[in-house]
């Protein structure tokens, strides 16, 4: 693959996930029918109601999901490989900077994990309780540096998972959202290419951890697609995602229906990034998931530029950067 073309696929993957994030921050822990009553439906970067946890946030901030993914691409462009000591120790230098806001930022997983690791717990154990979608919402940049390479980003998204949710649930999440990455990042992906590359990942990352019992990923992946695809209007496909796969931080529902939104927007990134914003719940991680697939997917060309640029400045990024660094990294390995 062409440098110019996997860095637009790298560039459009950290787009993807930071839109995901900053348009569903505002509508984080609400339904849809508080979606639609407080906005009307949500189209761009919006602020969160007075009453919301995050009112005090401005349009286009990002959250713990962009935090955490940009600290995960420092592992690699620091040391230019994966590892749990390296996550464990990426992850306490983020929680340090946020300070009071790490209980509105962070999630139950990390946080007893990061708890776990100040206390002297070893990396590879520290997470064995973290059952929650922190995992998955962060490891897009394993895709990015495993681009083509499905048992890189599978080894990968197990050591970047490990350190906050090192459960069998949670790194299969984790080995979906990578290898459904890593696959995207293929000059000649297709949708289809990537969705099977996401089932085969939550296969074969079950294997790791300290095992839970859950329904198989893959089957709610495949009942989220379904019922995406049997839907008869955007609106019921939406409908259906939200009443039988649903949208919370559990593993089994936000994860499959990030992966029912991909294919409901076919592939476009500012499709599944809106409708991620709608659908209620965590709509941030959702957001941020189903856009950095996309994103890597269709490239940076696929993005609003205008929103993107907004959500930068806002935040002080320079996701192309982060991304021509990734692309350095995937070269050199």
């Amino acid at each position: 693959m062409k440098r110019d073309s996997r860095f637009a696929k790298a560039h459009g993957c950290l787009a993807g996930l930071a839109l995901g994030d900053a348009m569903g921050c505002p509508t984080e822990f609400l339904t849809p029918e508080q979606i639609a009553a407080e906005y009307g439906r949500v189209e761009g970067l919006v602020a969160a109601p007075a009453w919301h946890p995050h009112s005090a946030m401005s349009p286009g901030r990002v959250t713990d999901d962009t935090e955490q993914a940009l600290a995960l691409a420092g592992v690699y462009l620091h040391a230019g490989r994966m590892s749990a000591e390296a996550m464990a120790r990426a992850l306490l230098n983020w929680a340090e900077a946020q300070g009071r806001r790490l209980s509105l930022y962070a999630g139950p997983s990390t946080r007893r994990a990061l708890e776990a690791l100040r206390a002297g717990v070893a990396p590879r154990e520290s997470g064995r309780a973290g059952k929650t979608n922190g995992a998955a919402m962060r490891v897009a940049p394993v895709g990015i540096v495993r681009a083509g390479d499905f048992e890189g980003a599978l080894a990968d998204a197990v050591e970047a998972g490990l350190p906050t949710h090192g459960t069998s649930l949670a790194l299969s999440a984790a080995a979906a959202v990578a290898c459904a990455v890593a696959e995207a990042m293929r000059e000649d992906a297709t949708l289809e290419g990537v969705l099977e590359a996401g089932m085969e990942g939550a296969v074969r990352g079950r294997a790791f951890g300290a095992w839970v019992w859950t329904p198989p990923l893959e089957k709610r992946i495949e009942l989220a697609l379904r019922l995406v695809r049997q839907a008869d209007s955007e609106a019921e496909a939406l409908q259906t995602l939200y009443a039988y796969v649903g949208v919370d931080l559990t593993v089994t529902e936000s994860v499959p229906t990030a992966f029912g939104l991909v294919v409901l927007a076919e592939g476009d990134p500012m499709r599944a990034v809106r409708y991620a914003a709608n659908i209620g719940g965590d709509t941030d991680t959702i957001g941020a998931i189903a856009g950095a697939i996309c994103g890597a997917l269709q490239g940076v060309g696929a993005l609003d530029r205008a929103l993107l640029a907004e959500v930068e400045r806002v935040n002080g990024l320079d996701l192309a950067a982060v991304a021509r660094g990734l692309v350095g990294v995937r070269e050199r390995i």
